[in-house]
């Protein structure tokens, strides 16, 4: 961080009506809520498992066990494709509340 995205979100209006204790709650609050690159990590951990036991020949010998785990996988696929969508509208939503905390920074979250 440079010095000059420092006095830029010190000029936050929301910031500067806050007591000390309570600006720096809010501070470490919210960099707590920003997204990180983990959000998705265990679903696809879920899916290396389906995988893992998909290729075990007791699963490939037992035909309800391969019925069972194909099910098992199209709703991890299904879990996927919404997580995405619920990460999206994480994004979304934080950089809406970081942009009223820090207004004039907001073009470093990609808000143009």
């Amino acid at each position: 961080m440079t010095w000059e995205d420092m006095l830029i979100k010190e000029e936050s209006k929301i910031l500067n009506a806050l007591d000390s204790k309570e600006k720096k709650k809010l501070k470490k609050t919210m960099q707590t809520a920003e997204p990180t690159e983990y959000f998705g990590q265990d679903y696809t951990k879920l899916g290396e498992l389906i995988d893992m036991m998909e290729g075990l020949d007791l699963v490939k010998d037992d035909s309800k066990l391969t019925k069972k785990m194909k099910s098992i996988n199209e709703q991890n696929v299904d879990m996927v494709a919404t997580a995405s969508k619920l990460r999206k509208q994480y994004e979304q939503l934080y950089k809406q509340l970081r942009k009223l905390v820090y207004p004039k920074s907001a073009k470093s979250l990609g808000d143009e």
